[in-house]
């Protein structure tokens, strides 16, 4: 497929597309899930006739394991992989309307997760102050639109946070300076890209606001779709920009029923 420049495309491959979402560092969890889905169809749609299952197969096989401490991109690619029959006939039509079927999956996980955790944040009066950490998609989802004023964390390694003040015009914190403010908050709101039965997974510095939330009494909500739950107590970190945060902690957590720990 030609660019706006007259060049061609690079074709999407099972490695490019596993290459997308390891390199990818500055989007989170339920972005890069929900990306992952959209290049395993790319890939289908470019592979070779007589490569096409094996293709897809390697693809899925990749991207599943591209980003470990990312539970959500592995889970969506999983639960694509363990529900897709496989046929013999018109294997690229049926694989790739399977990919929106996941996808829309996923839309209606973020839509209930929204719905949820607005109902349970309307319980604040609408001059509450909310901090977040690290730029979750999921929890600007949320909080866009509602009277609330959100301050948001620098977020270093990575910036993350200082570039979502900006893009949203909200007010940025130094990461050194946020605990100290958990207890002039209403509540702290986080994201996470894994959570297990005993700890989730966020950005480096959330078990500190955790801790001081909990030492002034300050509520502690993690807003997460279903698909980053594990099965396991403690879910694996493979980057160090992460850490674990005991969910004895949370006050809440905020999310959806539309997928299962099982996945």
């Amino acid at each position: 497929m030609g660019g706006v420049d007259g060049s061609v495309a690079p074709m999407v491959t099972p490695e490019s597309a596993a290459r997308e979402l390891r390199e990818n560092t500055t989007e989170g969890a339920a972005v890069l899930a929900r990306r992952a889905i959209p290049l395993l169809s790319s890939v289908v749609a470019a592979a070779d006739d007589d490569d096409l299952p094996a293709a897809t197969r390697r693809c899925a096989e990749q991207m599943r394991t591209a980003r470990p401490t990312m539970a959500a991109v592995g889970n969506l690619v999983q639960f694509w992989m363990v529900t897709f029959s496989w046929p013999y006939d018109d294997f690229r039509r049926c694989a790739m309307a399977h990919c929106e079927s996941v996808l829309a999956r996923a839309d209606r996980a973020l839509a209930e997760t929204v719905r949820n955790a607005r109902i349970r944040l309307g319980k604040f009066p609408p001059d509450s102050v909310f901090l977040t950490h690290s730029a979750s998609s999921t929890v600007c989802s949320v909080t866009e639109g509602l009277p609330f004023r959100l301050l948001a964390t620098a977020s270093e390694p990575g910036g993350e946070g200082r570039r979502m003040a900006a893009e949203h015009g909200i007010t940025c914190v130094e990461d050194e300076d946020a605990p100290s403010l958990v207890a002039d908050v209403d509540a702290v709101l986080v994201g996470a890209d894994a959570v297990g039965s005993q700890a989730f997974v966020n950005k480096v510095g959330t078990c500190a606001l955790a801790r001081a939330a909990r030492a002034s009494a300050t509520p502690f909500f993690v807003v997460a779709e279903s698909y980053k739950w594990v099965a396991g107590a403690r879910p694996i970190i493979a980057e160090g920009v992460f850490e674990t945060v005991e969910n004895e902690l949370v006050s809440a957590f905020l999310s959806d029923r539309i997928w299962c720990v099982s996945l």
